[in-house]
């Protein structure tokens, strides 16, 4: 008898769970951050760069942090990590409505470190990756739409509905709440590894062993000399410079170009990257992640072209398109790191990548701020971000698959 299909199955529920918490964990993090940047603007007075420190000490801590998340997930296993970083989520919410000083906002984005080290990205992937071995492209595609599904939960609902009706103290600490709705979905419904319910991955031949030491792929040590890690490495930092700096900047941005609608602009950036995400995650099963991978940059970088340039009626095209492309090469940087070095040590691979990752976006919103402060234009910083990624699209095809199961 065939095996079913995991959307049938509980390879489905995974999925799905892991891309409820990535819409939580990221959603209210990334995106979910945006609406309240002009109160907080209107009511200190500080600048757009001063509260971009705060996203520059959550990515530069979570690249501190991220060598030794695969060391956690081997230890613990994502479904215990997870559920810590559900409550440190809840708690810094609650904390940010109750926020006095810009001290007390970079304290509040140190425990948001904390949030995405345990329950963000690399956490995510590696509990998809354990529980698939065919479609996983597809699957990881389906999880990581959650941070794109975000746009259309957290900005609107903050910026129509709590922060108007109840002042934007009392909003954080309204959505506090979903982050304890994340809690209870791991703690009932997800599992470390398929072998904890009696599975095996799907279309895997027999189960996983439960120790990812024994599973096979490279060691760390053998994938830190290949070239394909340095290239991964050089592509995520410049990509997410580009996308977490433009994701951050995006209320002040609109303004600049005669839109005060916020949450649209989430929308249309991060609506697309949601279609991205499957699409090319599909599309990379078939094709081949690496083909994938280089189209999207070329995508993305007519995107940020199109940003440069952009006008009131021409602004939510160019976020689209600027948002497909980073959606599907999100997807794509999460599924060659697993195909190209295997799942020995992915925990612990993936990782080091997000050392690449979280100092690019880190320093991607300070600079672009920074560039904004001092010119008054965001034009400049967008056409840095084109030339970047074009660099990226053109280091990628040095990329090679380092180890064939």
């Amino acid at each position: 008898m065939s095996e079913r299909h995991w959307t049938g199955s509980y390879h489905g529920v995974i999925a799905i769970c892991a891309m409820l918490v990535l819409m939580i964990s990221n959603g209210l993090i990334l995106s979910g951050l945006g609406p309240f940047r002009p109160a907080l603007i209107a009511e200190f007075g500080w600048t757009a760069a001063q509260i971009s420190r705060g996203e520059l000490i959550t990515f530069l801590l979570l690249g501190v942090f991220a060598p030794f998340i695969g060391i956690l997930i081997d230890r613990f296993g994502t479904r215990v990590l997870m559920q810590i970083g559900m409550l440190a989520l809840a708690g810094g919410y609650y904390l940010y409505g109750a926020l006095d000083s810009l001290n007390m906002l970079y304290a509040i984005h140190v425990l948001f470190a904390i949030v995405l080290a345990l329950a963000g990205l690399v956490p995510v992937v590696a509990l998809v990756s354990r529980w698939f071995d065919a479609e996983r492209g597809t699957a990881i595609g389906v999880a990581l739409v959650g941070s794109s599904l975000a746009s259309f939960v957290f900005p609107p609902i903050a910026e129509k509905w709590l922060i108007p009706s109840y002042g934007w103290r009392d909003a954080f600490q309204f959505e506090a709440i979903a982050a304890l709705i994340g809690f209870a979905i791991v703690v009932l419904l997800v599992r470390s590894s398929p072998a904890e319910r009696g599975l095996k991955p799907y279309g895997a031949k027999e189960a996983a062993p439960l120790r990812s030491d024994a599973l096979p792929g490279l060691t760390v040590a053998q994938t830190v000399r290949t070239m394909s890690f340095w290239v991964l490495g050089g592509c995520a930092f410049l990509t997410f410079f580009a996308m977490l700096g433009t994701l951050y900047q995006l209320p002040i941005y609109l303004g600049t170009v005669g839109v005060k609608e916020i949450s649209l602009g989430y929308m249309a950036m991060l609506g697309a990257a949601l279609i991205g995400k499957f699409l090319f995650g599909f599309l990379a099963d078939r094709l081949g992640p690496k083909r994938v991978f280089i189209a999207n940059m070329a995508v993305m970088a007519i995107g940020a072209a199109l940003l440069a340039i952009a006008t009131p009626g021409s602004v939510f095209l160019a976020l689209a398109v600027f948002g497909i492309g980073w959606g599907g090469l999100y997807t794509m940087l999460q599924l060659l790191t697993v195909e190209n070095f295997g799942l020995k040590a992915t925990g612990k691979i993936m990782g080091l990548i997000a050392i690449f990752d979280c100092v690019g976006g880190g320093l991607g919103s300070f600079v672009m701020a920074s560039i904004f402060d001092a010119t008054q234009s965001y034009r400049p910083a967008f056409w840095m971000l084109c030339g970047m990624i074009v660099v990226a699209l053109i280091a990628a095809t040095r990329i090679r698959q380092e180890f064939r199961a």
